[in-house]
């Protein structure tokens, strides 16, 4: 079940032009079967994930491979993620990175975001303020 305010989150953002993208570890097959049973798949422009194989397991390469697939200008987009992992990621890119703290991980490995988020519904402002894309 998704944390209390992504719907409306993900809604604003949305609405307000934001091109939204999965960017995850998890298999691409599940991941997106995930997105569809929660009923969020209308607010993503794709879903990326590893392959069963195992390619795309690192998240830098995941996310490295998304941005030349989607045409996506790094200086304009930003990665949301509540992990070491997803800040990292974000950084190999030149990506902003602006940390969840509803999620997994602790302060400490979110240290090194741009920006943290406490609650879903605080985060179209912190996104939308940098008129970045999610």
């Amino acid at each position: 079940m998704p944390y209390p305010g992504i719907d409306e989150a993900l809604a604003a953002l949305h609405a307000a032009g934001a091109r939204l993208y999965v960017c995850t570890a998890k298999p691409h097959v599940y991941a997106e079967r995930i997105v569809a049973h929660f009923g969020l798949a209308r607010f993503f422009t794709a879903v990326y994930g590893a392959d069963l194989a195992g390619r795309f397991d690192d998240k830098g390469t995941l996310m490295a491979h998304l941005i030349v697939e989607e045409r996506v200008a790094p200086a304009h987009a930003t990665m949301i993620g509540d992990r070491g992992h997803d800040i990292r990621a974000a950084r190999a890119n030149g990506v902003r990175a602006v940390a969840v703290r509803w999620g997994y991980g602790s302060d400490e490995e979110l240290a090194d975001a741009d920006a943290h988020v406490d609650v879903p519904g605080d985060l179209p402002a912190a996104l939308l303020a940098g008129q970045s894309s999610a």
